[in-house]
């Protein structure tokens, strides 16, 4: 064997036991595939650069009730940890440790020993406890020109006693420059929505899994919905069968809006009572490893569309349709939106589409974009509805009071899409055969 194959078996050997050892994401996301997005981060900057990022805190709920913790999308893009209490720090020009010259460091309260992994296939890196940190990021920054930062406590806080908001963000900055004049601060957003937009192979396997969860959950709303439920009924059925099914939790509230509520784009009270001749609109997405499904059917609450209703309904699915067909590199956003309108127009409704049709898909359910062009390898959603207000006159009487929206999940390829969302019931022939199976 030779000796660096043998070195390479035990970096990766080690970032295999650091993985389980920091709760990595592990099973889904390789270890080499963090390793590889940390090696793309330093090729983004120079040498007298350095990136910086805390992992997310918990969130209080109520009280000394916090929220389930859920870990800073760009943390958990570059390292995978869903822990909080810990710091990356990424020194392109390499920082010493125990005798080796590093480019990644990790600050974790919980190690007690250093440990250090060099591999001349991948990133150099070290993790150390955080009471180690002032003194290595002093030392860090005194080399230092420009210093890229990503944490999610920083920003403003809102003085609403004195009618004030206080920017945390610009303090922080002044203090650090005072204490280091000439040093330039920025955001590393930038620098982490280049290589975030693009998902991997591994990525796009998750988000494929989290859209199957996701539609086994509103099959099962579909095959229960019936007059007389309340909305929750449906949001409790479509949860339900996606934390059964493996998901962390929902990716966003799960939206169930009926008659006038399914007007209300971000509508979350969910509690009225459904009626017949309704329709309810279910936008839910399930989080799986940290990645977003976001899928939206509209079904009729009877089972079967009123003539208005489908009418509706095969307009925006049409829009659908047609908006899938030009996905393709070197699109942009706004195209997809003139294509919706473009459509919508030819009847008269093109002012009754109140949002784009589209964004990205990732850690985020609304995703990071480096830009408003389509490129081979982002995942996207397509979401085409009309909205018609119950005291509109522009309208027969039969089109009033209610909305449909109908979303899928898409992968953007080298020559085209593909629709990750397909197999999800969403013609009218489909959703009725369910409903009255």
């Amino acid at each position: 064997m030779k000796a660096s194959t043998a070195l390479y078996r035990y970096v990766i050997l080690l970032i295999v036991t650091l993985s389980l050892q920091f709760k990595l994401f592990s099973q889904v996301i390789s270890a080499e595939e963090y390793t590889s997005r940390q090696k793309q981060l330093l090729a983004l900057t120079s040498p007298n650069n350095a990136v910086i990022l805390k992992s997310a805190g918990y969130k209080v709920r109520s009280a000394d009730v916090a929220y389930r913790y859920r870990q800073e999308s760009n943390f958990l893009y570059l390292s995978g940890i869903k822990k909080t209490n810990s710091i990356l720090l990424f020194v392109p020009q390499g920082f010493r440790i125990a005798e080796n010259m590093v480019n990644v460091l990790l600050f974790d309260p919980e190690v007690k020993k250093d440990s250090v992994a060099n591999s001349e296939h991948g990133v150099n890196g070290a993790v150390v406890n955080s009471n180690r940190f002032d003194d290595i990021f002093n030392s860090v920054i005194k080399n230092t020109d420009t210093l890229f930062v990503s944490a999610p406590d920083l920003g403003f806080v809102n003085d609403w006693l004195n009618n004030r908001r206080i920017f945390i963000e610009r303090d922080a900055y002044k203090t650090l420059q005072q204490k280091f004049p000439g040093l330039k601060i920025k955001s590393a957003a930038a620098l982490i929505a280049g290589l975030r937009e693009i998902k991997s192979n591994d990525e796009t396997a998750v988000i494929k899994k989290a859209v199957e969860i996701t539609g086994k959950g509103i099959e099962r709303a579909m095959k229960i919905c019936k007059p007389g439920m309340r909305e929750y009924e449906l949001r409790a059925a479509i949860e339900y069968e996606m934390i059964r099914s493996g998901c962390d939790y929902p990716a966003f509230p799960s939206i169930i809006g009926s008659g006038e509520n399914s007007l209300i784009l971000h509508y979350e009270d969910d509690n009225m009572k459904m009626e017949k001749n309704q329709v309810v609109v279910m936008d839910v997405g399930a989080e799986l490893e940290g990645y977003s499904a976001d899928v939206t059917r509209t079904i009729p609450v009877t089972g079967r569309f009123t003539k208005a209703q489908k009418e509706i309904y095969e307009l925006v699915l049409k829009a659908n349709e047609e908006i899938i067909k030009i996905i393709r590199p070197g699109i942009k956003f706004r195209d997809l939106d003139n294509k919706a309108i473009e459509i919508f127009k030819e009847k008269g409704l093109d002012r009754y589409l109140p949002h784009s049709v589209s964004h990205s898909v990732g850690l985020d359910t609304h995703d990071v974009i480096s830009g408003q062009e389509l490129k081979s390898g982002m995942v996207i959603t397509v979401e085409p509805g009309l909205y018609f207000p119950k005291d509109e006159t522009g309208i027969e009487p039969e089109y009033r009071g209610f909305g449909i929206r109908i979303e899928d999940d898409v992968l953007v390829t080298a020559d085209g899409c593909e629709v990750i969302s397909r197999n999800i019931p969403k013609t009218v022939k489909e959703i009725e055969s369910i409903m009255n199976r």
